[in-house]
């Protein structure tokens, strides 16, 4: 397997364990507070933290290393509006089916769309066909997922 795999899946890893602790964190605090002020709240905040990293590398690397196309920049907006819905879904999803069923479900639908993003080349990385082997990959996490919601 080759080394730049290998370091891919460690950091895929690392940012589900990341992805695992902030669920947990978010649908806690959504269930005190609400979905939608939690969703609204975590990414004000991590817009602050985000917006003082921007300043700083600005500052750092000057106003040319920033130049952003206009067709870039709506691509971007919709990424931090969809960051918001997140957010909200996963409080709302994981109070309801736990945080195991909910972020395997969770899962499973990024994989779902994945699999059509790779056979496409969507992502902007060489195309992955629609295999068999794919396809029975995400009907073996569809039952794991099915296993795991809990009962009741």
């Amino acid at each position: 397997m080759k080394t730049t795999i290998i370091i891919g899946a460690v950091g895929a890893l690392l940012t589900g364990i990341a992805i695992g602790i902030q669920s947990t964190i978010t649908s806690r605090l959504g269930s005190i507070i609400g979905d939608i002020k939690i969703s609204l709240l975590t990414n004000f905040l991590g817009g602050v933290i985000a917006g003082l990293i921007v300043l700083f590398l600005f500052l750092r690397d000057g106003p040319g290393s920033w130049k952003i196309a206009g067709n870039v920049f709506g691509f971007i907006c919709l990424s931090g509006l969809l960051g918001i819905a997140i957010v909200t879904g996963i409080s709302f999803s994981l109070q309801r089916a736990g945080i195991a069923a909910g972020l395997a479900t969770v899962i499973l639908g990024q994989l779902a769309l994945s699999i059509i993003v790779d056979a496409h080349g969507i992502g902007g990385v060489e195309t992955i066909p629609l295999s068999f082997q794919r396809i029975m990959g995400l009907l073996v996490i569809g039952i794991g997922v099915l296993l795991i919601l809990p009962r009741g």
